[in-house]
């Protein structure tokens, strides 16, 4: 199997790690392939180094070096190729997403060089406005709809399937994954869900009205929101679109999914536990 290697260029860690890591991998005479951006002065042969989008292409199994964030776009490069990805968390953020640390990479570097690692399938959300039938813009964990600049709320209209289900005012309305319940929905006040559960969370951001709770919704619905006022959309995080008042955005589930490996064995709720401290004891061991 062929190991592809990604990551965060912005942190200095992701290029330090580097070296150890491929003397780890040519010891055990594994092949392997790195983003050309990251390779730098590395002795690499030709074969070892690819632009980022050409590596799922003939990767097995993704390493993802950084955090959440730096997961999220290494979802959105692999993106309909069906290649497992692995965060490894560089830090100093949580990596909720993320299954390892950089120090416990080569403990379980066997492991999964011989596909010894579950698979999770993840549910992708799509976004697009209602003109042009290709999606603008997909998410592995929530597509938002809000203001850019503005520190006042604004009304938002939202249809599911076509009927009207209430005109929100807010200051954005959050669209997400059960993957991305523990997210920006969950500091919203959104549900923690089992990321395996395939739905569909709509959030509301600071709502003006108290009654105007998240609901969860059927993966089968699509959401069509229409802001009240010039808006813009962000998937993941990142801005992907400016929208006019009146303008309609449909939300729905992606074609396909994210593949996401996990090699250690935690369920859910011990994830829980160690990363968002819930419930947790002090003597609960963190991950």
């Amino acid at each position: 199997m062929i190991l592809g290697l990604m990551g965060n260029l912005g942190k200095p860690k992701f290029r330090s790690v580097l070296p150890p890591l491929i003397a780890e991998l040519r010891k055990r005479k594994a092949s392997f392939v790195l983003d050309e951006a990251a390779a730098g002065k590395l002795d690499l042969a030709p074969e070892e180094k690819l632009p980022v989008e050409k590596i799922p292409d003939v990767a097995g199994l993704v390493l993802s070096f950084g955090g959440d964030g730096t997961l999220l776009r290494t979802a959105y490069t692999v993106g309909k190729r069906r290649i497992p990805i692995l965060g490894v968390n560089l830090g100093p953020g949580l990596g909720y997403l993320t299954e390892l640390g950089v120090s416990q990479l080569t403990e379980y570097l066997d492991r999964l060089l011989a596909g010894d690692f579950r698979v999770e399938e993840r549910m992708m959300l799509s976004a697009g406005n209602g003109a042009d039938p290709e999606p603008a813009c997909y998410a592995l964990n929530d597509i938002m709809v809000g203001h850019s600049l503005r520190s006042k709320t604004m009304p938002i209209e939202v249809m599911i399937d076509g009927r009207p289900v209430t005109t929100y005012r807010c200051d954005g309305l959050i669209v997400a994954t059960s993957t991305g319940s523990t997210a920006y929905s969950m500091s919203a006040g959104g549900p923690i869900v089992e990321p395996k559960l395939d739905l569909i969370i709509v959030t509301p951001i600071c709502p003006h009205t108290l009654t105007m709770r998240p609901v969860v919704i059927s993966a089968q619905r699509t959401v069509e929101i229409r802001p009240g006022e010039d808006a813009y959309v962000a998937a993941d995080g990142e801005t992907q679109k400016r929208l006019r008042s009146g303008d309609l955005i449909r939300i729905r589930r992606a074609p396909f999914t994210t593949l996401i490996a996990s090699v250690m064995g935690h369920d859910f709720y011990q994830v829980l536990r160690a990363k968002l401290q819930w419930g947790a004891t002090q003597s609960e061991p963190t991950i």
